[in-house]
C-alpha cells in the first residue's frame, strides 16, 4: 500500500494567483483528496512508530544480549557512518597540529564525536551480531538502519512527512528545494522485515515473548483495514480529479475568442498595481480587479466559463471568481448589456481610440 506523493517544481516565474498566498484557487480548503492522503499518512504513522519500536526492542533485548555473551564481537555500523568519523577525525588531528583551533576546542569536539558514535554502541553490536549468524544480510542491515532512522523522522519530524501536501506559496518553495522526508513504501518493507526476523532467529538467540503486540492488536488491525479503504478511495479520487483538471484545462483555451491580446484576463490594466487611498477612498491591493477587470470577468462568463476557469484565468481565488459569477448574474447575465472597454497597443502599452468597428465586438453577445 504506497502512499501518494505530490512533485512541486522550483518556480521560474511569478505568482499564478497574486491576490492570494496560495498557489490554488480553492486557497487553503483542503480537498477530499488532500485530507484523505493526510488521513492515510497519520494513520500509517501511527502503524510504523509501533513496527520500528518493536523491531528495535528486538535488537536491542535479544540481539544485544547474545551478542555480548559472545567475546569478540565486533560493533557494525553503515560504511557511510566510517567514513564520516575517520574524515572528521583526521580533520580535527589536522587542526590541532597546525593550530587552526585552541587545544580546548579540539578536545571539545573529539568529546563530542565519541559521545555521538557511542549513543547507537549497543544497537551497532546487534547489528554486528545479527550479520554475523545470519540474521540478517549486510544490505538488509543498511536497509533496516535506514527504516529505524525513519522512523525518528515521523516521531520528530511530522511536518517534513505532510510538507508535500501544501498549496501555500511559502511551503511550495521550501519543498522544491528540500524534498519531504515522506517514504510511500516504508511501512511495507518495515512489515516485511519484522515477520522474517523473528523466523529466522529461531535456533540462533532466546526471543523474548512481549504482551505489546497483544495490547495493540484491535488497533492495527483497524489501522490496516483504514489503510486498504483509504488507498482504493485515493486512486479513485486520483482519476476523477485528473478528469476534473481535464475539463478545466479545456476551458482555459481562449484560442477562438475575442479576449486575447490586449483584452487577455491577465493583462496589466485589468488589476490594481498597489494600494492607493485612504479611508474612503481606499483601494484594495495588488491582484483586486480594475472596472476593466471585472468586465472582462464578466465577458468570460459570457463565453460559458465555470468559477473554477474564470479563477485559473483571472488568476483569482475561487471564492471571489463565484461572487463575480452572481455579480454578473444580477447585471442581467447573458442577457446583461456590455460596458465598452479601453484598448491598449501591446507593443506600447498606451491606449488607443476606440474605433467604430470595435463596439460590434463589444455589443456582441456570448451564448
Amino acid at each position: 500500500m504506497p502512499g501518494v506523493a505530490k512533485v512541486h517544481t522550483k518556480r521560474n516565474y511569478g505568482r499564478a494567483f497574486p491576490a492570494s498566498g496560495y498557489d490554488d484557487p480553492r486557497g487553503g480548503r483542503p480537498s477530499a483528496l488532500e485530507r484523505n492522503v493526510l488521513r492515510y499518512r497519520t494513520t500509517e504513522a501511527a502503524l510504523y512508530l509501533f513496527y520500528a519500536e518493536e523491531v528495535r526492542r528486538f535488537l536491542l533485548t535479544d540481539v544485544h544480549s547474545a551478542a555480548v555473551r559472545k567475546q569478540g564481537e565486533a560493533m557494525w555500523e553503515l560504511p557511510e557512518e566510517r567514513r564520516l568519523h575517520h574524515l572528521l577525525t583526521n580533520l580535527l588531528t589536522e587542526a590541532a597540529s597546525t593550530h587552526k583551533l585552541p587545544e580546548r576546542d579540539v578536545a571539545a569536539l573529539r568529546l563530542a564525536l565519541t559521545h555521538e558514535r557511542q549513543q547507537g554502541k549497543k544497537l551497532k553490536i546487534a547489528f554486528g551480531y545479527a550479520i554475523a549468524v545470519g540474521i540478517v544480510t549486510e544490505v538488509e542491515a543498511v536497509e533496516l538502519k535506514s527504516l529505524l532512522n525513519y522512523r525518528n523522522d515521523i516521531a520528530h519530524r511530522i511536518h517534513a512527512i505532510m510538507s508535500d501536501v501544501s498549496r501555500s506559496y511559502c511551503a511550495i518553495d521550501q519543498v522544491a528545494y528540500f524534498p519531504p522526508a515522506y517514504k510511500g513504501g516504508a511501512l511495507d518493507r518495515l512489515q516485511s522485515l519484522r515477520r522474517s526476523l523473528r523466523q529466522r532467529s529461531r535456533g540462533k538467540l532466546l526471543v523474548t515473548v512481549s504482551s505489546d503486540g497483544a495490547l495493540f492488536e484491535l488497533a492495527e488491525h483497524a489501522f490496516e483495514l483504514d489503510l486498504k479503504r483509504l488507498d482504493r478511495l485515493i486512486t479513485k479520487q486520483i482519476g476523477q480529479d485528473n478528469e476534473r483538471h481535464k475539463r478545466i484545462h479545456a476551458e482555459l483555451d481562449l484560442g477562438n475568442t475575442d479576449l486575447v491580446d490586449d483584452l487577455s484576463p491577465r493583462f496589466p490594466a485589468n488589476h490594481r498595481c498597489a494600494r492607493q487611498g485612504h479611508g474612503d477612498d481606499y483601494i484594495p491591493a495588488t491582484g483586486h480587479l480594475t472596472k476593466r477587470g471585472v468586465e472582462i470577468c464578466y465577458r468570460l462568463f459570457d463565453l460559458g466559463k465555470g468559477p473554477i476557469a474564470v479563477a485559473y484565468l483571472m488568476g483569482m481565488t475561487l471564492r471571489s471568481a463565484e461572487r463575480r459569477r452572481h455579480s454578473w448574474s444580477k447585471a442581467g447575465g447573458f442577457n446583461r448589456i456590455r460596458a465598452e472597454i479601453e484598448r491598449y497597443d501591446v507593443n506600447t502599452m498606451q491606449r488607443r481610440p476606440t474605433a467604430p468597428c470595435d463596439q460590434t465586438s463589444d455589443t456582441h453577445r456570448g451564448q
